[in-house]
């Protein structure tokens, strides 16, 4: 049987599966399925007809297709999104500590406010150099030897209101009045307001009221002026 499959396949049978007529076939070629002939050969010459059936060709997978992101490139929108996140984050920080700063300065502005001394103690005054206090002390003692109280007062005064305006309390300028020191006095420093109104009190009754003053009054009124600059250096 095999010897048959074998002299059919070389001779004319072969020349038939190929599409070809025999040689002296008298009808010529023939239209023939050459893939239906080929398996119609091989289930007969092989003895397992399942492995003539051909295998189809390995299919290939289908190349990928770019994602239509609409033309953006999405690396690059995600580091601007991590970009834009990192800026706010930052920006939030930075006015979180602006606010705490500024409620801290409130804060002491207000305690600066509770004591108004302190707030004092930082404003400038007028103060005149052409006289030193120490000066006016000097000539109201030789007044005093010599029996001018009057003028010893005037001095005095002088000297106590040169005191204070390097102390930053008043403004020593030469022609003001009493009654402006006075007034200052109440504003800057109303706790030592009454005693420097005594002392001034004494002096305008001694210049401007022409009272008669002694010794006596002079010794008060040295009193009083080291007891409103005491007061107002215990207060700086």
């Amino acid at each position: 049987m095999n010897l048959l499959v074998v002299r059919l396949s070389s001779s004319r049978v072969a020349m038939w599966l190929l599409g070809g007529a025999p040689p002296d076939d008298p009808l010529g070629p023939v239209e023939q399925d050459v893939d239906a002939i080929r398996d119609d050969a091989c289930k007969v010459v092989s003895a397992n007809a399942s492995s003539c059936t051909p295998k189809p060709p390995p299919t290939t997978p289908p190349p990928s297709q770019p994602t239509d992101s609409g033309g953006l490139d999405l690396s690059a929108l995600s580091l601007l999104l991590w970009v834009l996140l990192g800026a706010a984050v930052v920006l939030l920080i930075v006015l979180l500590v602006r606010r705490a700063g500024t409620s801290t300065h409130h804060r002491h502005a207000e305690d600066d406010d509770d004591d108004g001394d302190d707030v004092v103690e930082e404003r400038v005054v007028a103060i005149d150099r052409s006289r030193e206090p120490r000066d006016w002390r000097a000539e109201a003692d030789e007044h005093r030897r010599a029996g001018r109280f009057r003028d010893a007062l005037r001095c005095r005064y002088r000297a106590l209101v040169g005191d204070l305006a390097r102390r930053g309390v008043i403004d020593e300028i030469p022609g003001r009045t009493t009654g402006e020191h006075r007034l200052q006095m109440r504003e800057v420093r109303p706790g030592v307001a009454a005693r420097f109104d005594e002392a001034a009190e004494l002096f305008d009754g001694a210049w401007y009221g022409h009272y008669d003053v002694d010794a006596t009054d002079d010794d008060r009124f040295v009193t009083l002026a080291r007891d409103v600059l005491g007061a107002a250096e215990a207060r700086r």
